[in-house]
């Protein structure tokens, strides 16, 4: 009978504060992300070019859609890693990283391999004048090759959040934002590079941030590293576990981007004002 009382002592355990703690990394974790859109369009717009607005936008819900249908590798890996982490089990703590990694990497390398296809198709899905679609092909052949990179930090950041080390996630978050703010302003109104600096600083800052992420995990679990068995990223039934999370979470998202996306191509069909301006509403 005590044995069946321990999880009611953990949660008796976990005060507000240790709540907060968690918490309120994550709050200003979720503000950073937009303050970087803005900073974005604000620079763009500096060119007083309608047409390089709409092109980013378009971009950007491209990659938006593309990013946010696998945003389910860092809230399945985060659920995962706690779990591991709380039964104590070290082989499964680690597992819980290199799994979704692996599904990362493989998919950001399949959308670099697949690039033409995919902006093809969805500008025909989005529409727009042909101004508007050349700055948007300018910016989606530069940021793609990020892909990888990306992805994998969605995995490294859950793993970190999972692992109670919120604000480490926090901080690799906030480098990346950082680090994209100052490149676009020195591509872009230093250098006059337009669009093309907008997506050099996006790719640049998205590699370094989950490179400094993978450096953060290794050097913290260095030993935990050492006992690495092959056999259990392969096991079946943590992968079929793993599959009937992610697919929940994936139509979910389906649904969110739906309305992004179906707003997106109305702004472009009303013109490139229109389609400017609900960026920057965006």
């Amino acid at each position: 009978m005590k044995q069946k009382n321990k999880p009611t002592e953990l949660t008796q355990l976990f005060s507000h504060k240790q709540y907060l703690h968690l918490a309120i990394p994550l709050i200003i974790s979720g503000i950073s992300t937009p303050l970087l859109g803005a900073v974005d369009t604000a620079v763009i717009g500096r060119m007083a070019d309608t047409a390089a607005i709409g092109g980013v936008a378009v971009a950007a819900v491209i990659f938006n859609t593309m990013y946010w249908l696998f945003g389910f590798l860092r809230v399945s890996t985060s659920g995962f890693t706690s779990q591991a982490e709380g039964a104590k089990n070290e082989q499964e703590v680690i597992m819980s990283l290199l799994r979704p990694a692996c599904i990362a990497l493989l998919v950001g390398f399949l959308f670099v391999i697949l690039q033409q296809p995919i902006f093809h198709l969805s500008s025909q899905l989005i529409g727009g004048s042909s101004s508007v679609l050349e700055h948007a092909s300018d910016y989606f052949v530069i940021r793609i090759w990020s892909a990888p990179f990306l992805l994998l930090s969605y995995v490294v950041i859950g793993w970190l959040i999972g692992m109670g080390k919120v604000r480490l996630s926090l901080a690799t978050q906030i480098t990346m934002n950082v680090m994209n703010i100052i490149l676009d302003v020195v591509f872009v109104i230093g250098m006059k590079m337009g669009v093309s600096g907008v997506a050099y600083a996006t790719l640049i800052s998205e590699i370094s941030g989950v490179l400094i992420g993978i450096l953060i995990v290794l050097y913290q679990n260095r030993k935990r590293f050492t006992a690495i068995r092959i056999n259990s990223l392969l096991d079946v039934q943590l992968l079929i576990k793993m599959w009937r999370v992610n697919r929940d979470l994936f139509l979910r998202t389906v649904c969110l981007l739906t309305m992004t996306l179906i707003f997106t191509a109305t702004s472009s069909a009303q013109g490139e004002i229109i389609l400017a301006a609900n960026a920057i509403l965006l």
